[in-house]
C-alpha cells in the first residue's frame, strides 16, 4: 500500500506544479516565476517518466531542426546580447512545447483539466488588473496599463489580448454545454471579454472573433443534442447584440472612442510608405533570398527601421533558410493536424475543438506580429500535437468509433483509462 501512496502523493504534487505554472504564465510582468515553475514542473514529470509517442516525432524534429537553424545562424554573432536571448529564448518556448506534447500521452483528460483551469484563474487575475489599470484605479494605470490600453500583468497589450482568447473560448464552451458553476463563469467570461476590448489589440479582436466562429461553427456540427444547438443559435445571437450594446456604450466615452478609432484601422500610418511596416517586408524578402544564413537571429532591425512584425520572415532572417524553411513546414503541419482532429469523435474532441479554434487565429496573427517567442502559443502548439497523438492511439484501440463527420451522431466510448491514451 505504500508504494501505491507514495504514487498518487507524487502525482498531487506534479499537478499541483502544473497548475502554478499555467497560472504564473499570466504574470509576465514577474516573468521568473514562470520559469522556475515550469522547469520544476517538467523536473518533476521527467523524474517519474514521461511517456513518448511516435506521433510526437514529427514536433520534435521540426522544432529541433529549427533550433538547429538558429544556432547555425548565431555563429557570427555569439557575442551579440541581442541574438543571444533571442536563441536562448526560442529554444525554452520549443522546449515547454515539446514537454506540454508529451505530458498529453498520460492521464490526458485530467491535465487538461488542469491546465484549463489554471489558465483561467491566471487570465481573470491579469484581465481584472488589466481593467483596473486601465481605469486608472488606486494610480494602478502605471503599471496594468500601456499606452493607454489595458496591459494587465503583460509587457504589451498585443500579447495580453490573445492570451485572454483561449479562457475565453473555454469558458463560452462550458457556457453553451451547460457546465457546473454557470454564474461563476459567465462572470468570468464577461471579465476576460471586457479585458480584450480594453487591450485595444486588433489582433485580439480579430482573433477572438475568428476563434468563436469556427469553435461555435464546429460545436453545433459536431452537437448531437439539439438543445445545445439551439443554445449555440441563440448564445450567438444574444453575444452579438450584447457586444453591439457594449460598443455602443463604450464608444460614447470620449477617451475609449478616441482609442478605439485610432485602432480600429487596418493599416496604420507607421505600416505605410517605403519606410514603414510593409515597405521593409517588401524590400527585406530579396534581400534575405540573397542571404542563406539571414540577417543573424534578432538582427533584422539593424538593417531595417524595426522588427518585420511578420514570424516568417522572422524566421528566415534569424534563423536563415534552414530555420525558415523548417518554420513554415512546421506550421503548415500544425494547421494540418489541427484541422483533421476537429471532427474525431473521441474523449478529447472537445479539447481539440477550443484549442484548434484559438491556435488557428494565432497562427494568422503571425502575419502582422512577431509570435515566434509567446509563451503561450507554445502551449497551443504543444496541446495540439499532444492531443493528436493520444487521438492517434484512441482510435487505434476503438477503430470505427472516430471517423469524423460520417460517424458524429454515434456514441463516444468512454476513453479506457480516465484519458490515459
Amino acid at each position: 500500500m505504500r508504494a501505491p501512496a507514495r504514487r498518487q502523493t507524487f502525482d498531487i504534487i506534479r499537478l499541483a506544479l502544473l497548475w502554478l505554472a499555467i497560472y504564473t504564465s499570466s504574470i509576465v510582468l514577474l516573468d521568473v516565476l514562470y520559469n522556475v515553475f515550469i522547469l520544476a514542473t517538467i523536473g518533476a514529470f521527467a523524474i517519474s517518466g514521461l511517456k513518448i509517442d511516435r506521433a510526437n516525432m514529427p514536433l520534435i524534429f521540426l522544432l529541433v531542426v529549427y533550433n538547429l537553424g538558429g544556432l547555425i545562424a548565431f555563429q557570427p554573432y555569439t557575442d551579440f546580447p541581442w541574438s543571444q536571448e533571442f536563441v536562448i529564448g526560442t529554444a525554452f518556448v520549443a522546449i515547454t512545447a515539446i514537454f506540454f506534447c508529451f505530458l498529453m500521452n498520460e492521464d490526458a483528460l485530467t491535465r487538461l483539466d488542469v491546465i484549463k483551469t489554471a489558465y483561467i484563474f491566471g487570465a481573470m487575475q491579469a484581465s481584472f488588473l488589466g481593467i483596473l489599470g486601465y481605469a486608472n484605479v488606486a494610480g494602478l494605470g502605471d503599471i496594468f496599463s500601456l499606452y493607454g490600453r489595458a496591459s494587465g500583468t503583460f509587457r504589451d497589450p498585443n500579447v495580453f489580448g490573445p492570451f485572454l482568447v483561449l479562457p475565453a473560448l473555454y469558458l463560452l464552451w462550458d457556457l453553451l454545454h451547460g457546465a457546473r458553476w454557470k454564474l461563476f463563469k459567465g462572470i468570468a467570461y464577461g471579465l476576460i471579454m471586457l479585458a480584450i476590448l480594453l487591450s485595444f489589440s486588433r489582433g485580439a479582436w480579430g482573433s477572438i472573433v475568428f476563434g468563436t466562429m469556427v469553435m461555435l461553427g464546429l460545436a453545433f456540427y459536431t452537437s448531437d443534442s439539439k438543445q445545445i444547438r439551439f443554445r449555440i443559435v441563440a448564445g450567438f445571437i444574444v453575444a452579438t447584440v450584447l457586444v453591439a450594446l457594449i460598443l455602443a456604450v463604450a464608444l460614447s466615452i470620449d477617451d475609449v472612442a478616441k482609442v478605439f478609432q485610432d485602432r480600429f484601422t487596418l493599416q496604420k500610418d507607421y505600416d505605410s510608405g517605403p519606410s514603414g511596416r510593409f515597405g521593409n517586408q517588401r524590400r527585406s524578402i530579396p534581400d534575405l533570398l540573397d542571404r542563406p544564413f539571414g540577417h543573424g537571429p534578432n538582427r533584422f532591425g539593424l538593417f531595417y527601421p524595426e522588427n518585420p512584425h511578420n514570424v516568417f520572415l522572422m524566421a528566415f532572417s534569424s534563423y536563415g533558410w534552414l530555420g525558415g524553411i523548417t518554420y513554415l513546414a512546421f506550421i503548415a503541419s500544425t494547421v494540418y493536424i489541427t484541422v483533421k482532429n476537429f471532427l474525431l469523435r473521441t474523449p478529447f474532441q472537445m479539447h481539440a475543438i477550443v484549442v484548434g479554434s484559438a491556435l488557428l487565429p494565432h497562427v494568422l496573427q503571425g502575419f502582422q506580429i512577431d509570435t515566434d517567442r509567446w509563451r503561450h502559443l507554445f502551449l497551443l502548439y504543444g496541446l495540439m500535437w499532444g492531443i493528436a497523438a493520444i487521438n492517434r492511439k484512441w482510435i487505434i484501440l476503438n477503430r470505427g468509433q472516430a471517423d469524423g463527420p460520417a460517424g458524429r451522431h454515434r456514441p463516444v466510448p468512454a476513453a479506457p483509462h480516465a484519458g490515459r491514451a
